[in-house]
C-alpha cells in the first residue's frame, strides 16, 4: 500500500514510512550566508504552532508525539521515496492522534533557498509520479493544487481505501511546513475543506521569517 504520512496514526489508512537519509551541506554564499545563519539556529522550543498543546498533558484516548529528527521523512511521501532529504539543517514532527482523527505538522529548514526550492519540486514531480495505483484494498490516488500561501504553496488529498486526508504544504524562503488532517477530503478540492490548514500553514510561513536568514529580505 502506498503511504503519504510516516509518522501520523490513520486507523488502518496508513502504516510506518520509509526512514529518510540526509544529503551533505550545500554551498553557502551571499544569500546562502544568511540560511547558513538560520540552520546554525535551528527551530526554537515552541516555534511550530501545535507545540505547546502537544506538551501539555493528554486524555489517556489521545497522543501527541513531537520529533526532532533530521532524517525524518516529508509527511507527504506519495512515492514512500526520499523526497527533500538533502541539505537539512534541521526539522520538527508534531503528531496527533485519536481514534480515527488525526493531524500532523511538519517544518524543514534546510540549508538554503535553493535546497528548499528542489525539495518542492521534487514533491510535485512525486505527486504525479505516483498520482494512482493499487488495487482493492491497496488502492490510492492524490490529488493536488497550487495554492497561494507563502512562497508557493500546494493543497490536497489522498485517498486510500479505508479513508482519506487532507494536506497543504508551503515552502517559505529555506523552509517547508506541512499540515496534514484526516478526512473531508473531496476529489474537487473544495476550498472551504482545506481553511484550517491553510490557517495553519499561512501562520507557519510568517513565522518562519523570523529565523534569521530564512527569508530572503524581499519576502521577509
Amino acid at each position: 500500500m502506498r503511504r503519504m504520512l510516516t509518522t501520523v496514526t490513520l486507523g488502518a489508512v496508513m502504516t510506518a514510512g520509509l526512514a529518510v537519509g540526509t544529503g551533505g551541506v550545500g554551498g553557502v554564499g551571499g544569500a546562502g550566508a544568511a540560511a547558513a545563519a538560520a540552520a546554525a539556529a535551528g527551530l526554537p522550543s515552541g516555534f511550530l504552532l501545535y507545540e505547546a498543546k502537544a506538551k501539555k498533558p493528554a486524555m489517556p484516548w489521545q497522543k501527541w508525539e513531537i520529533s526532532d529528527d533530521l532524517s525524518a521523512p516529508l509527511e507527504l511521501n506519495p512515492c514512500a521515496g526520499k523526497p527533500g532529504a538533502a541539505n537539512r539543517a534541521a526539522a520538527r514532527t508534531i503528531t496527533y492522534s485519536m481514534e480515527n482523527n488525526s493531524l500532523s505538522e511538519q517544518v524543514v529548514l534546510y540549508r538554503d533557498e535553493k535546497s528548499a526550492r528542489a525539495a518542492m519540486r521534487t514533491l510535485r514531480a512525486d505527486l504525479k509520479r505516483c498520482a494512482a495505483g493499487g488495487k482493492h484494498l491497496t488502492a490510492y490516488s492524490y490529488r493536488a493544487v497550487s495554492t497561494r500561501i507563502g512562497d508557493e504553496g500546494l493543497r490536497g488529498g489522498a485517498w486510500f481505501a479505508e479513508g482519506s486526508v487532507r494536506y497543504v504544504v508551503v515552502r517559505k524562503g529555506a523552509a517547508l511546513a506541512t499540515y496534514v488532517r484526516t478526512g473531508d477530503a473531496t476529489k474537487r478540492l473544495l476550498p472551504s475543506r482545506f481553511r484550517p490548514l491553510v490557517k495553519d500553514a499561512r501562520a507557519m510561513a510568517a513565522k518562519i521569517c523570523r529565523l534569521p536568514g530564512a527569508c530572503a529580505p524581499s519576502r521577509a
